[in-house]
């Protein structure tokens, strides 16, 4: 089959994405964003996709079909359309499919949601030669978390039409799933649209190797991955197609200048003193199954967690060597070449990294996720409340500090020689939701120094420096933006206090003199770590919501988004120095690792990428 010409018509890509429903029965679904976002970024490339493209996150009615009738009415006889939605999908009484939104009542769809009749009648009447309906939508999701998909749902016989291709995540008696969504704030692509994200960014769809990524190619390869991966879903394409649709290229890798000669034609040596040294090329590896936590680098060794597993891998030769499981999700500590996690019953363990064998373990049942290691010691909860300091080689309980009447709600820090935690007061914790904190406690020796409290609650986004403890207080309306408050680490006493003006989107780093977080309608912010007061004139903003807490080193700051985008910035201007496509696994909490110029991140595949910075 021929393949329509890429730059002949208008390419138009309406992306249609609804997570948030009002009704109670319409549970909320976290990947309809991070899948329109992404794949905005990928067809809005001029370099990949040259769309012209249209985003509605969780929009109205009136405003869903008008922007359906505009794309698809304003279309020439030469022009390519792809309609994408990400939602729940409904039936009606008479088994009629429908796309649900925020305001839909299932058991109102013909007037509370968008009907798949009416968008067909609007495709009647298109003009375009080309028109693709990708549909990755759900309806058993009702009854089965993270499920999409239903059997008496029949997407193909719903939408198709002469001159017009449908494709859908999974066969009428399939369910097609979410993303492995490690935390709330975190979501992951849908399944079957990640596997159409990684086939286009990475170019890997393009099976016939001649630059460009068709319709069929595309097809084909996220059905491929799928079925590598063991998912219970089968994609499925419907419709005519006179051309194959070109819908991607593949983006060119930029080719190196050739060295420069000499009078006598000869090429220019570089220098080789002692300074001289050849930037090393990048490389990947694949560690986790899915979505995982940001490495931590250890003894030349990268850690990358995903539930329940450790995936070890040695740097050096660029291979994992290792992978530990676990009986517990929960991050572990790790310390050179050492982790500490629960093990059976939840006792303490510790494992060598590069065997997986057990070096040594301890009698006391320990909380899981809460493990750290500060000032050569290891430090976690025990399962009866007590806070623990062990040896690290012998796990030798060096000292305990009993429960009283609180309950600690975070990994122990290290700062201005305490040991400082969050805790929640015992007879607060019917008033509070979640692992959310009232008190920070610093101890010394096993002794309370002090602690400060607030009458609301901290989220557990805190940084802890020698000279400062960072906070994130919460609000009592629980739509308001939070607070955050600088604690001085010796004494407990407040510093200075900012209102941020939106949610923050990862935990804020401190470095040098500033303090550096996200908000969620994507402005990266910095602080004056002294005062609190902003250190950039003008207003910065990454390309996506963050998905990382971001990494400083020196004056350069390093972001991820969720429009696939690493960005290094200078820290002292705000100026964005240069990006480059990475879709980060989501990691509030942590930053990717840096060692030697190389930057170290994990994907949201679970393959570990090293970028020479």
């Amino acid at each position: 089959m021929a393949t329509q010409s890429f730059d002949k018509g208008n390419r138009g890509a309406l992306l249609i994405g609804t997570g948030t429903y009002d009704h109670p029965d319409l549970p909320a679904l976290r990947s309809p964003e991070v899948d329109c976002t992404r794949l905005d970024a990928l067809l809005r490339d001029p370099e990949i996709g040259a769309f012209e493209v249209q985003t509605l996150i969780d929009a109205d009615r009136s405003t869903i079909e008008r922007a359906i009738g505009e794309f698809f009415l304003t279309a020439s006889s030469d022009d390519i359309r792809l309609l994408y939605l990400s939602c729940h999908g409904i039936l009606s009484r008479r088994d009629k499919l429908h796309f649900a939104i925020r305001q839909t009542d299932p058991e109102r769809p013909p007037y509370t949601a968008i009907s798949a009749a009416s968008i067909h009648e609007v495709m009647e009447e298109c003009l375009a030669r080309s028109v693709v309906v990708i549909l990755d939508c759900c309806y058993s999701g009702l009854f089965l978390p993270g499920a999409k998909g239903d059997e008496s749902t029949r997407f193909e016989e719903a939408l198709v039409g002469h001159g017009r291709v449908v494709i859908t995540a999974g066969a009428r008696w399939q369910r097609a799933w979410e993303g492995h969504h490690p935390d709330a704030q975190t979501p992951a692509p849908s399944l079957f649209t990640g596997m159409l994200i990684e086939g286009m960014s990475s170019g890997a769809a393009d099976l016939n190797g001649d630059g460009f990524i068709t319709l069929q190619e595309l097809f084909r390869y996220a059905s491929e991955r799928l079925h590598q991966e063991g998912a219970a879903q089968t994609p499925r394409m419907g419709g005519e197609m006179q051309y194959d649709i070109a819908i991607t290229k593949v983006r060119k890798e930029r080719k190196q200048r050739p060295p420069r000669k000499d009078r006598a034609g000869s090429p220019r040596r570089k220098s080789a003193g002692p300074g001289a040294r050849n930037k090393p090329e990048p490389w990947q590896i694949r560690a986790a199954s899915g979505p995982a936590r940001q490495p931590i680098l250890s003894n030349n060794l990268l850690v990358v967690h995903e539930a329940y597993r450790l995936h070890v891998i040695d740097l050096e030769a660029r291979q994992r060597v290792r992978l530990i499981q676990m009986k517990y999700p929960g991050s572990p500590a790790v310390h050179g070449d050492t982790a500490y996690f629960p093990g059976k019953d939840g006792l303490l363990h510790a494992v060598d990294l590069r065997t997986g064998k057990s070096r040594v373990s301890h009698p006391v049942r320990v909380r899981d996720g809460l493990l750290a290691v500060t000032k050569d010691a290891l430090y976690t909860p025990a399962q009866d409340g007590s806070l623990c300091a062990f040896n690290l080689s012998t796990l030798r309980l060096l000292w305990s500090l009993p429960a009283h009447e609180f309950t600690v709600s975070s990994a122990p820090r290290a700062a201005a020689g305490h040991i400082l935690f969050m805790a929640r007061e015992a007879h607060r914790l019917g008033n509070m939701a979640g692992p959310d904190a009232n008190r920070i406690v610093a101890i010394s020796e096993g002794r309370e120094v002090w602690s400060y409290e607030t009458e609301t609650s901290f989220s557990l986004d805190w940084e802890v420096t020698d000279q400062g403890v960072y906070t994130v207080v919460q609000q009592n309306d629980p739509s308001a933006p939070p607070s955050i408050v600088a604690v001085n680490p010796e004494s407990g006493q407040p510093i200075w206090s900012f209102h941020a003006e939106k949610p923050l989107t990862s935990e804020p780093v401190a470095a040098g003199e500033a303090l550096i977080f996200g908000y969620t309608d994507r402005r990266l912010v910095a602080l004056d770590r002294r005062t609190g007061k902003p250190l950039w004139s003008k207003t910065k903003k990454t390309e996506g919501q963050l998905l990382l807490k971001p990494l400083v080193v020196g004056d350069a700051v390093f972001t991820a988004d969720r429009a696939a985008n690493l960005t290094r910035w200078d820290l002292l201007t705000g100026r964005k120095i240069r990006s480059q496509d990475l879709f980060a696994s989501p990691d509030r909490q942590s930053s990717p690792a840096l060692n030697g110029g190389v930057l170290y991140a994990t994907d949201s595949q679970g393959d570990v990428h090293a970028l020479p910075m």
